[in-house]
């Protein structure tokens, strides 16, 4: 068996599944779907077909023409759920698996009206990064094995589906008092990229080649916070070509969504705490969007490789952000990455693998070790490059990577071996080889530095010398500003620094989820009381695990604050995706 994931029992070499046709009903009584899968392969051929599933029922499986194939589902080992082997007699190149999900599927969250915007109607939602989608669907659960797909889903009529796909058709479904909705994605995606919500959903057009859907109570909100998409995309082809996924819509999430984006193409998901009323978090859509060259486009291989999707997508994201506000967001949007990474290497340990770019993961739950490390050290390797070979050159470069693999997932190794051939000893100059291949940071990372950095740096560490911002000039920072002051703030803080804060700049009653956040992880490591009903609301509403996991570690750091955690997470658990859960309950248990 060729296996070259060593999160998938995928073996290509007994064939590539290149394009699914997908039937789904979508059952919110038992939480289930109902699919029928049909898998069509590069070539025919007879044998057996290693196929990845987790807690699915297999009600049948056949060939194109009907006829029955024996099939063997295996014991599940672990994360990694159970291998599904087809066993072809004759040489077919069509494979249709009948199915259902298990009400526990990994990637997907069924919620109910009262945990919606609307308070009406269920919201189902997926979330298949980076080894989700074999819950939903048998496949080969690998990015190696890129695929099209069509859609046809069945729901309640009061609801809509949205999918990663370009929409087609809305029709009367199979039984009275449901419609179906069909789709087509034609461009090939990894199976980590198919993505369904189904909820009370309506869209605004922003521009010609973006939308926004969310629920009815929020769509205006979300269609004012991102009025520049359509910029934020014209910006973006200006650095990197033209965009390749024809639209570039999203969908604003219930809270309960676990991430800040999720760059599903033609259909981001977005988190929507980013909706602060100011334009501030737009940076997130930036990101997502710079996927869509950077990850979409070429992608890892592996999730050894996921510095590849994610580091040149920070530094693709920051390159939008600085284009379109000036030189100076890079530096300050570098510092706050700056400062999340060192929190994730003291957190693994300057030795550990898990800080090198190219991991070996084998036999590890990737979900497990998910962290900034690929996107930040990631983002300074690739900044190290930049300023090596310079921007025009280096820009030239990445036009001619983004070109070259477009469309594919590849290695560490085959980056380093186009790296050697576009530009020949630039390997050497840089150190290539222990920023990929070793832990920690090597002391050539690039630093980011601006006047106004260093300013609010020193002030946040001289408030333990008596000094606090001016209230007028602090009350005109940016949310930017105040995140990295917040930063850098000492903590614990005495209780009178935290209470003059908070008096002077209604920081407990932020309405922007990243200052908010910052805040609350200080007073509850300084276990400030007025906080403490904000904390527990925070907690009880917001499902992005770049929030829950800080705030739960903060409380859990102190004896005296862990049974507040204990109390939060068991009324709150419920509430949030399966994959926050399962990371939240490791730090509650720790």
């Amino acid at each position: 068996m060729a296996r070259l994931d060593p999160h998938s029992y995928a073996d290509l070499q007994q064939g590539t599944v290149t394009h699914i046709d997908w039937t789904l009903r979508v059952d919110f009584d038992a939480q289930v779907l109902h699919g029928v899968a049909t898998l069509k392969l590069d070539r025919a051929a007879n044998g057996a077909l290693d196929l990845d599933t987790r807690d699915l029922t297999i009600e049948s499986v056949t060939d194109g023409a009907g006829d029955a194939l024996e099939f063997v589902l295996a014991d599940a080992e672990g994360f990694l759920g159970a291998r599904l082997t087809v066993r072809r007699v004759l040489p077919t190149g069509t494979v249709v698996i009948r199915y259902r999900t298990s009400p526990t599927a990994s990637a997907l969250q069924w919620l109910d009206p009262a945990l919606t915007a609307g308070k009406q109607q269920p919201f189902l939602f997926s979330q298949c990064q980076p080894i989700h989608a074999r819950s939903i669907l048998p496949c080969q659960d690998t990015p190696r094995a890129r695929i099209s797909y069509t859609a046809r889903v069945q729901v309640p009529e009061a609801l809509a589906v949205v999918m990663s796909a370009a929409p087609g058709e809305k029709q009367p479904g199979d039984v009275p008092g449901t419609v179906c909705w069909t789709f087509d994605m034609p461009q090939v995606i990894p199976s980590y990229l198919v993505a369904l919500a189904v909820g009370d959903l309506v869209s605004k057009d922003i521009g010609p080649r973006t939308r926004v859907y969310a629920e009815p109570a929020t769509v205006d909100a979300a269609a004012w916070e991102f009025a520049d998409a359509e910029k934020m995309l014209e910006a973006a082809e200006s650095l990197f070509g033209p965009y390749l996924w024809d639209r570039f819509d999203f969908l604003v999430m219930p809270p309960a969504f676990p991430y800040g984006g999720m760059e599903n193409p033609r259909l981001t998901f977005l988190t929507p705490t980013l909706l602060a009323g100011d334009r501030s978090l737009v940076n997130v859509l930036a990101h997502e969007l710079a996927h869509s060259w950077t990850g979409n486009l070429v992608t890892n291989a592996t999730m050894n490789d996921f510095w590849l999707n994610e580091g040149f997508t920070v530094w693709a994201e920051r390159r939008i952000l600085e284009r379109l506000e000036g030189v100076e967001s890079m530096a300050l949007s570098a510092a706050i990455g700056a400062h999340g990474l060192q929190g994730e290497l003291q957190r693994f340990g300057l030795d550990s693998p898990f800080t090198c770019l190219e991991t070996d993961l084998a036999g590890i739950d990737p979900d497990e070790i998910y962290s900034l490390v690929p996107y930040e050290k990631g983002f300074l390797l690739v900044a190290l490059l930049e300023r090596t070979l310079g921007r025009e050159a280096f820009d030239a470069f990445v036009r001619r990577y983004i070109a070259r693999f477009s469309f594919t997932s590849i290695t560490t190794a085959e980056f380093e071996a186009f790296v050697d051939a576009e530009l020949p000893g630039l390997r050497d100059q840089v150190d290539l080889a222990t920023w990929i291949h070793q832990p920690g940071l090597p002391a050539s990372a690039p630093v980011f530095s601006s006047e106004v950095l260093d300013e609010l740096g020193a002030l946040a560490r001289g408030i333990t010398e008596g000094r606090r911002p001016d209230p007028e000039t602090a009350r005109a920072w940016s949310a930017t500003h105040w995140q990295i002051y917040l930063q850098q703030l000492p903590r614990p803080l005495p209780a009178a620094d935290l209470a003059w804060l908070d008096e002077q700049f209604a920081l407990t009653a932020s309405g922007n989820a990243e200052i908010l956040c910052e805040w609350l992880v200080i007073t509850a490591t300084s276990g400030w009381q007025p906080a403490t009903d904000r904390l527990r609301a925070f907690l009880g509403h917001v499902g992005r695990m770049k929030y829950l996991k800080p705030l739960y570690k903060a409380l859990m750091g102190d004896v005296a604050t862990q049974p507040l955690a204990r109390e939060i997470f068991a009324a709150s658990k419920d509430v949030y995706h399966p994959i926050a859960r399962g990371g939240l309950q490791a730090i509650i248990e720790a």
